[in-house]
């Protein structure tokens, strides 16, 4: 699922396009992209590309100005924790950009492996949101979009 707000049509609207796993204990190649089955051990990292477009776009975003705030959260199916996995806040709102992307790095040891005698599963469904915050008042002029998904599965080497 992918929602943007605000989404008027022909003024402004905006997408979060992708959100990719790189998992960077692939052996071919160095890099996998899109892996589900991660060793819980080793860091990896969540490629978040999103945009905004329409003719209202530079003037929302002159207005706005400051930084994107990226989250990646972490959703258990089953048992499990549901945490922050990484955030990163140094994307400048550009009034001439339409299109941005940052890469968020997730520590190693971040997620529990599932455990067949317990209730954590060790799977888990990534949700990646960018924020950019108003200070105009009411109604409200935040942006802020969503991606649902990858799925992916933590296991622990041993």
């Amino acid at each position: 699922m992918q929602q943007f707000d605000p989404n008027i049509p022909g003024l402004i609207q905006g997408e979060v396009t992708i959100v990719t796993i790189i998992d960077p204990a692939g052996e071919f190649p160095p890099f996998q992209v899109g892996n589900h089955v991660l060793d819980r051990t080793d860091a990896f990292k969540i490629s978040v590309k999103w945009e905004v477009t329409g003719p209202l776009r530079p003037l929302w975003l002159a207005a706005l100005g400051g930084q994107w705030n990226v989250q990646a959260f972490a959703e258990s199916l089953g048992g499990g924790p549901e945490i922050l996995l990484a955030a990163d806040n140094t994307v400048n709102a550009d009034p001439a950009v339409s299109n941005y992307a940052v890469e968020l790095n997730v520590p190693p040891n971040t997620l529990d492996e599932g455990n067949p005698r317990s209730q954590v599963s060790g799977i888990y469904k990534v949700v990646v949101s960018v924020f950019l915050d108003s200070n105009l008042g009411t109604p409200g002029f935040d942006m802020t979009g969503f991606n649902e998904g990858p799925i992916i599965q933590v296991e622990d080497p041993q």
